[in-house]
């Protein structure tokens, strides 16, 4: 084996002295070097030397250069073997840095590249980080290939009737229970990869789950568990606990064993219609089931539909792995009853934050009764549809990604896009009066009469804020201001992926402290607030082939297919999620609102990139089909619209209403907008068709619309019914639209007299004079 460099000087050296060195007395194993197979180009700067061109005979093979030169390499660690039989080995070892790694290759400037539409404004290309980070986490930089690299993911053997238990109908009285529950004992040696979806609940000892404890309750816990997420495992947590709310007088006697085992789980049905979202999006159709590359790998030993245990790993199924870093971090979260900290999460995209956000938030609720979650990131919001920051106040864990919990939100000011580039000030300003409610309203609520039988603070709130993962340029100072903004106690940095090719500056490496954390030489004089720096975790959803654009059109029509309470409005301490979801119908044959514009609004705003050229009378126009913010303001704040000759209340060049005096309550989608007509009043009025999944009350309050740049997925305009999964339809379904009268789409080449409607022809040859 040989290093890159010095196969390319040995390449040279044996060009100007052609006769052959003699062989060492015995062989060595430390080269094995192919100089027909070695580049001979020279780089830029290289001076040309005249070439001395000698005979060789046929099927010759040049030994290996002078031992003595040999020797320098022996002991080197970074080797590559250069044996290929490739003609063309100047591709291979272009690939390939000065120390004999892999350097990643990068795409050349074209102007068809596509602009990101996420809130993650850097292309993965564009990321530049500093140091390597597997120096300084050496035991868990390849923590996940070791947990898929490892045999079983479940080591749970089930056996029927002594560590699993299918209750029956009496045993289900005993226990309150209607749904079909199975009891699953598990020790401190037992571990449970699930796939699907169920109801959990801790009967007796702890639980871990993804990174939180879970103590013996009646609470039962919703688990989702789909492929494009990473896939939960349970394991006895191994705390001293001897909390238990089984009795001997609940249970029969074949189920009286389990009161002395260590840890004891209920298992139950979990009918939401989640799984119908699939047929709707069919990016992510069956992914609560396993693949067919699966099936051999996954078990159902629970009885349970809708539930799967996953005991081997397979390039779709990654099982969630908490890094020790983030169970350091987690592990020096001070609790006080006295004064609720403001945790922020920092980091560049597809490096976990949001996921490490869901974790603290998870860890928070096992210690205080509430916690408030900020969503910055509005490209990927956890709890809410992309396109608004989000203040929530969360009382119960959350197992699943963001589209398996769409909430109403406490507080929430619409942005229009799912990136502030277009409107910063508007995005600085809606985060700062979220701040002023929560330091006002949130962070030290009046609580008339303590609970006694839990035991978890709840006369302060603790605030988590997930910021976006735009860290360059613009986003770098957005995030600056948040955090002066947010007051931090506690800072959570997690690093991009490493690069070796880029070297650690001294100034901002990173050292520890007496907590175990980590601070920056950089930023320790700015901040008093302890700085954890923390790993990244593996991209699962993109190993798993799932995108950001996938999951933000997943979340939105998760959004419009959920079923909410239709009298449950959120109130300062209450959260409203929903938990289940209405996927037999698409939204084309859902009955929508009929709304008259000049009773029921009073403005409609446009905001975005090109909204204020926009004229009176396409206001229509630009409605129809549009994904619009439902505003409620305060009285007197916002003029009225000028009624226009198509009906409705707008005026252009106009600003969203002020963040301090007003809040989105959630979005709609514009299906139809009726042509203008005259009105009792003699003025012009139009009615809108929307959709949206709000209750009544909150619909009462919203009389102003804002559009953005957020259009409705594809997947929400299609009519599902006509074929699913190459099976045909049930003859009970009804008759879907046709394929060529949906609305907004337009099938095949276009019509070749509309100038532009030809599909655009794309170079992707041009480069600059640089790149030549």
């Amino acid at each position: 084996m040989l290093s890159a460099v010095a196969a390319r000087k040995a390449a040279l050296e044996a060009q100007r002295k052609p006769e052959l060195p003699e062989f060492p007395p015995e062989p060595l194993t430390a080269i094995s070097v192919n100089p027909k197979n070695v580049s001979k180009r020279k780089s830029a700067g290289q001076k040309s030397r005249p070439e001395i061109k000698k005979p060789r005979k046929a099927n010759a093979v040049r030994p290996t250069p002078k031992a003595k030169r040999a020797d320098e390499f022996v002991d080197q660690t970074d080797m590559i073997v250069v044996d290929s039989d490739d003609e063309d080995s100047d591709s291979v070892l272009s690939t390939l840095d000065d120390f004999g790694n892999e350097a990643p290759t990068r795409r050349a400037w074209s102007p068809s590249r596509p602009v990101e539409d996420s809130s993650d404004e850097e292309s993965p290309d564009g990321e530049t980080l500093p140091f390597d980070m597997s120096s300084l986490f050496p035991s868990t930089s390849n923590l996940q290939k070791q947990a898929d690299d490892a045999e079983f993911l479940s080591t749970f053997e089930p056996i029927i009737d002594e560590n699993v238990f299918f209750l029956n109908e009496t045993e289900l009285a005993l226990f309150g229970l209607s749904d079909r529950t199975t009891i699953v004992s598990i020790t401190a040696k037992d571990s449970i990869c699930l796939l699907g979806t169920c109801k959990l609940a801790v009967l007796q000892g702890t639980l871990s789950l993804t990174g939180t404890t879970l103590s013996a309750s009646r609470t039962q816990h919703t688990v989702f568990a789909p492929r494009s997420s990473p896939l939960p495992i349970l394991r006895a947590s191994g705390q001293s606990s001897s909390t238990s709310i089984l009795s001997r007088s609940n249970l029969s006697t074949r189920l009286q064993r389990i009161l002395e085992s260590e840890t004891v789980i209920s298992i139950q049905e979990n009918r939401t219609g989640v799984e119908g979202l699939g047929r709707i999006c069919r990016t992510f159709e069956g992914v609560f089931e396993p693949s067919r590359w699966q099936k051999s790998s996954t078990t159902a030993p629970f009885n349970i539909p809708g539930i799967f245990m996953i005991t081997k790993p397979s390039k779709e199924s990654h099982a969630f792995a908490l890094p020790p870093s983030w169970s350091k971090a987690l592990n020096d979260v001070t609790v006080s009853d006295v004064l609720a900290g403001t945790h922020i999460i920092k980091g560049p995209r597809n490096s976990g934050k949001s996921t490490f956000a869901r974790t603290l938030m998870n860890h928070l609720l096992g210690s205080y009764r509430h916690v408030a979650y900020l969503e910055c990131d509005i490209g990927q919001s956890e709890f809410t549809p992309g396109g608004m920051v989000s203040l929530n106040i969360i009382s119960s864990p959350v197992f699943g990604p963001s589209f398996t919990h769409p909430t109403l939100p406490n507080y929430a000011h619409f942005i229009g896009s799912t990136t502030p580039r277009s409107n910063p000030s508007h995005y600085l300003d809606s985060i700062q009066a979220l701040i002023q409610t929560y330091r006002m309203d949130i962070q030290t609520p009046a609580i008339e009469m303590m609970d006694d039988e839990d035991p978890r603070i709840q006369d302060v709130i603790p605030l988590v804020v997930n910021t976006m993962g735009w860290s360059k340029g613009l986003g770098a100072d957005l995030n600056q201001n948040i955090d002066g903004l947010a007051d931090a106690t506690h800072v959570y940095d997690v690093q991009a992926p490493a690069r070796e090719e880029y070297p650690m500056s001294a100034s901002t490496i990173p050292m520890a402290n007496t907590y175990g954390a980590y601070y920056s030489r950089d930023t320790m004089e700015e901040s008093t607030a302890p700085i954890h720096i923390l790993e990244p975790i593996t991209s699962f959803s993109t190993a798993a082939g799932y995108t950001a654009a996938d999951h933000r059109a997943m979340s939105i029509l998760s959004y419009f297919h959920a079923k909410f309470p239709l009298d449950a409005v959120p109130g300062e301490l209450g959260q409203v999620t929903a938990r289940s979801w209405d996927t037999a119908r698409p939204l084309c044959a859902v009955p929508p609102y009929q709304i008259d514009c000049a009773a029921a609004l009073d403005k409609v705003v446009l905001t975005g990139s090109g909204s204020e050229d926009v004229v009176e009378d396409e206001i229509s126009r630009v409605l129809n089909g549009a994904i619009v913010g439902l505003v409620a303001c305060e009285p007197g704040t916002v003029d009225l619209g000028t009624v226009t000759g198509t009906g409705i209340p707008y005026t252009r060049q106009d600003s969203p209403p002020p963040p301090p005096a007003s809040a989105c309550v959630g979005i709609a989608l514009v299906r139809g907008v009726s042509p203008p007509r005259i009105a009792e009043t003699g003025a012009a009025t139009a009615n809108l068709q929307m959709l949206t999944p709000l209750p009544h009350p909150l619909l009462a309050k919203a009389r102003v619309l804002v559009k953005g740049e957020m259009e409705l997925p594809v997947w929400g305009l299609l009519d599902f019914r006509n074929f699913s999964g190459g099976k045909e339809v049930d003859p009970g379904d009804v008759a879907g639209v046709e394929r060529d009268k949906v609305a907004f789409l337009l099938w095949g080449k276009a019509s070749e007299g509309v100038m532009g409607a030809e599909k655009r022809r794309v170079r992707r040859n041009l480069m600059r004079r640089g790149q030549m």
